[in-house]
């Protein structure tokens, strides 16, 4: 939608996984090259954890692309698996597909026999669980079964087990000592910190094309509290930031442009703008009806009452412009209901939108744009 008018090539801030855009910050890099020594070393067991959005997936993908002929792997996305469900897709990741008719027993076995085929080649498998904090415990028990598969003194498959922090807490259950005494490798990977966020945004702009320039200091320094640096709200806060930019025909995104953005993320629950300092007011209309509006919403921005007060006085401003609401699409009234039922489901939103008056200037740009369709 945006990319002509910056000059992408592809849109920059994709929240997919694709190892083309991994940014290989000092913790990417580090984690990188512990998996590629631990592969090389055959360790048997690995872990590799981090926040949701962190990289996890892509720095996988990574490495499955760059691996050696010598490693054959098998990568499960979906860990919500029981044990015999769970065989059944490492046969078929390996290329092994068995009959809906093959008992477990067979399904072990039929493991086993590839894996040594794979031995006889001076190969080995590489079984790599995504979202492995998910897995039941009879499957995480079949994992540890699967590294007992030896030949002489080597495992016939290395196993990777990536996850959220959970993951780590998992481990230390009881029940999960075995398999947790077998991990011969495992590192987390942090959040990006401010200089690392402001080099993976710049990263992101130049690969697919922009102006590295494009997002400014005080934007980028924002984009970072908003999404305490973790990549993938990273993604959702510039991109949203882009479209924003894109609407409003604005050629730099500066902290303005990135706080609106953040508001409507804010509601959707994807980051908080808490904390994050208001932009500055947007310029006046020219019609007289907008000196209202702005006058509307300084009245609003200036109460320090209750959350009942709040409110109470929203929902006068609202009925103002009930003639003009009756007049726009379907859509613009739509809008409004979900916003009041947003406002009556949604305690904490309102605490939020209480305390931080940057967030009532959402109020402003929902009604300027009624006022805008209606004229």
């Amino acid at each position: 939608m945006y990319n002509e008018f910056y000059g992408f090539s592809r849109d920059p801030f994709l929240i997919v996984p694709d190892p083309n855009y991994l940014y290989m910050s000092p913790k990417h890099e580090e984690a990188l090259a512990r998996l590629v020594y631990g592969i090389k070393e055959r360790r048997a067991v690995m872990l590799l954890t981090g926040e949701v959005g962190a990289g996890k997936t892509t720095l996988i993908r990574y490495l499955v692309g760059h691996l050696p002929a010598s490693v054959q792997a098998a990568t499960i996305a979906n860990s919500n698996l029981f044990a015999e469900a769970l065989l059944r897709m490492i046969l078929a990741e390996f290329g092994r597909p068995a009959p809906p008719d093959t008992d477990k027993s067979a399904l072990i076995r039929g493991l086993q026999a590839y894996l040594e085929g794979l031995a006889a080649q001076n190969r080995r498998g590489l079984l790599i669980i995504d979202e492995a904090q998910n897995l039941p415990l009879d499957a995480l028990e079949e994992i540890r079964m699967l590294s007992n598969f030896q030949v002489k003194t080597h495992s016939l498959v290395q196993i990777l087990l990536v996850g959220q922090p959970e993951l780590r807490t998992r481990m230390k259950d009881p029940r999960c000592l075995q398999i947790a005494q077998r991990v011969a490798l495992n590192y987390h990977i942090t959040a990006l910190n401010p200089e690392e966020t402001r080099a993976y945004i710049t990263y992101r702009l130049k690969r697919s094309g922009g102006r590295p320039e494009l997002f400014t200091p005080d934007a980028m320094d924002m984009v970072f509290r908003l999404s305490r640096g973790i990549p993938r709200s990273i993604n959702l806060t510039c991109d949203s930031a882009l479209i924003y930019g894109f609407a409003e025909e604005v050629r730099v995104i500066d902290r303005e442009v990135v706080s609106k953005a953040a508001k409507q993320l804010d509601l959707l629950g994807l980051v908080s703008a808490e904390g994050c300092e208001n932009p500055a007011p947007a310029p006046p209309p020219a019609a007289a009806s907008g000196a209202d509006t702005r006058a509307v919403v300084e009245g609003i921005v200036g109460l320090e009452s209750s959350l009942g007060s709040f409110m109470q006085d929203l929902k006068q401003e609202i009925r103002k412009f009930g003639d003009q609401a009756d007049a726009v699409t379907g859509s613009a009234t739509s809008l409004t209901e979900v916003l009041e039922k947003r406002l009556v489901q949604d305690r904490e939103t309102f605490d939020r939108l209480h305390t931080d008056s940057a967030k009532l200037k959402l109020l402003l740009k929902l009604l300027e744009d009624t006022e805008r369709d209606v004229h």
